[in-house]
């Protein structure tokens, strides 16, 4: 019971950590001519149009959706197209060198991902999902894979230390991101996805350590459902989500296996996909 009580501590530090670090615009920053209408014309206005109009300023200061529109638009009458400065142009980094290094943590985590998706896809042609009998189906395609299949072992062993590899990368990562203050305004939204990022980073590692269904599987389930069904009021459901039920059964491998192979992989990819997105239209934050 106190280790759920420190868990759940930890995540409320967690929570207020990243509201703190939310930056509010600050007034000496320059503003659209959108924002400085609705200032001025507020009075003829209704709360629909300075909702929107509001909304409309907030996201073009942050992803300069009018600049990149008009850049859109030029380069259909133009051969060529003009493209943002890379940060190493925008930012001159070879004046702060010593940061360089700890830039690649975000590319490195991306090559881990794409590595862990190559080698996951392999394993899945020879895993089976199952966690009934003795030795279980899932037991014995792990088992297959380690001692009969051609290099399989090694195939495993890359899936496995990747995961660990890409772990570490996505935390230090963010440990970058905090320390250079490249969560400020306007790059806020982007470190939100990157501290949901964390997370599913560390449950995609969860659970592809339950499919094996060995004792260490076993023993890691049984923690984790332990703290499922001691989350107050939504315990029940979070277990049964999860695990396939509040108490551990051959159908909790099923589940994981579904979540670990299918949902997970989708979720994360788009996170992905829009954290790099946000990126190449802000930039990379120069450390401060």
């Amino acid at each position: 019971m106190l280790q759920f009580w420190f868990l759940w501590l930890f995540i409320a530090l967690i929570v207020v950590l990243v509201a703190f670090t939310l930056r509010k615009e600050r007034d000496d920053m320059p503003r659209k001519d959108i924002l400085r209408a609705v200032e001025t014309s507020a009075g003829s206005m209704g709360l629909a149009e300075k909702t929107f109009l509001w909304a409309f300023s907030w996201l073009d200061t942050r992803f300069r959706i009018q600049d990149y529109w008009g850049m859109s638009r030029d380069a259909y009458y133009s051969v060529h197209r003009q493209m943002p400065l890379t940060h190493a142009e925008k930012y001159k980094l070879r004046i702060i060198w010593y940061w360089y290094p700890l830039y690649c943590l975000g590319g490195i985590s991306f090559l881990a991902f794409v590595i862990l998706v190559i080698t996951g896809a392999i394993l899945g042609l020879y895993y089976v999902p199952g966690g009934e009998g003795d030795p279980t189906p899932a037991y014995s395609s792990m088992e297959f894979i380690m001692t009969q299949l051609p290099f399989g072992y090694i195939i495993r062993s890359i899936h496995h230390w990747t995961t660990h590899f890409m772990v570490a990368a996505v935390f230090l990562h963010m440990c970058r991101v905090y320390f250079t203050g490249a969560y400020r305004n306007p790059r806020e939204l982007n470190w939100l996805i990157g501290v949901a990022l964390m997370f599913f980073t560390i449950f995609f590692g969860y659970s592809g350590y339950l499919l094996p269904w060995d004792s260490l599987a076993f023993g890691a389930a049984t923690i984790g459902i332990n703290m499922a069904n001691s989350t107050p009021l939504i315990g029940g459901w979070i277990a049964t989500a999860m695990f396939a039920g509040t108490s551990l059964s051959g159908q909790t491998v099923t589940r994981m296996y579904f979540l670990h192979v299918f949902i997970l992989p989708v979720v994360v990819t788009t996170l992905i996909l829009a954290h790099l997105f946000i990126v190449w239209v802000q930039g990379i934050a120069e450390p401060h």
